[in-house]
């Protein structure tokens, strides 16, 4: 039977650069000589954030911006496509540690260009009003306001604070709105991504699994994994080097 699923997650480090081996293999390098991921920042500012506003068209089919890490769900053999949009170098992480770390797949919200009525058409501007609803109508949230995670709400002022940022973090964030209509080769088609993510930096040394690069890169990224534990570094399991 044909797989469709990976028990590994790829990340490809060539965004808006796919064709530039060099540069590719430069920001590789150094991704790997951190052992870390780093989370897209938002105004500049890192750790868990989501940038809402409501009239904003969506970018690449994101109705906010947010600092996560993005990864795919494809298996290795099916990389071609993904690779041709985001370049050939990349790491490969255990999916299973990923979800550990609170990693999970995108919301994918289908839309037509073509055709009227159909349910993700209307359902971004859906949630972006309740949100904006919740803003406007308990705006007095306490600043410091500390709570234990999953407790119950102290009040209607504590209610509508969680859901608030329950429904910024982790709806708006993880939303992905991909055209119905399109091919699936067109770049614009992201449900072919199939994505996952998470808030914040991730720690490559506990997941960890696999490199991408062509045959004659590989040899400079094992030496930068052989000799990750004199910067500090663990990394817990094998890892493989491949090219796709």
């Amino acid at each position: 039977m044909t797989r469709t699923i990976s028990d590994i997650l790829y990340h490809l480090v060539g965004c808006d650069h796919a064709e530039d081996d060099e540069r590719n293999a430069e920001v590789l390098e150094l991704i790997l000589s951190s052992m870390t991921l780093r989370a897209s920042s938002v105004d500049g500012k890192r750790g868990t954030r989501v940038k809402i506003d409501p009239i904003r068209a969506p970018v690449k089919g994101e109705p906010a911006e947010q600092s996560v890490v993005c990864l795919c769900d494809i298996p290795i053999e099916f990389l071609g496509p993904h690779a041709s949009k985001y370049g050939r170098f990349g790491i490969g992480v255990c999916r299973s540690v990923f979800a550990q770390f609170s990693g999970r797949p995108v919301i994918y919200i289908p839309t037509s260009k073509r055709r009227h009525g159909v349910w993700g058409n209307r359902y971004r501007e859906e949630v972006m009003n309740v949100w904006k609803g919740l803003t406007d109508f308990f705006p007095d949230r306490p600043q410091d306001r500390k709570r234990i995670a999953a407790s119950y709400p102290s009040s209607k002022q504590d209610a509508a604070d969680i859901a608030r940022s329950l429904i910024a973090k982790d709806l708006i964030a993880f939303l992905k709105e991909f055209d119905v209509d399109l091919p699936h080769d067109d770049p614009a088609n992201y449900y072919t991504e199939r994505e996952w993510r998470k808030h914040g930096d991730l720690e490559l040394a506990p997941c960890l699994r696999t490199i991408l690069a062509p045959a004659d890169y590989l040899p400079r990224f094992r030496r930068v994994v052989e000799t990750s534990h004199l910067r500090g570094y663990s990394v817990t399991g094998p890892v493989e080097y491949l090219s796709i």
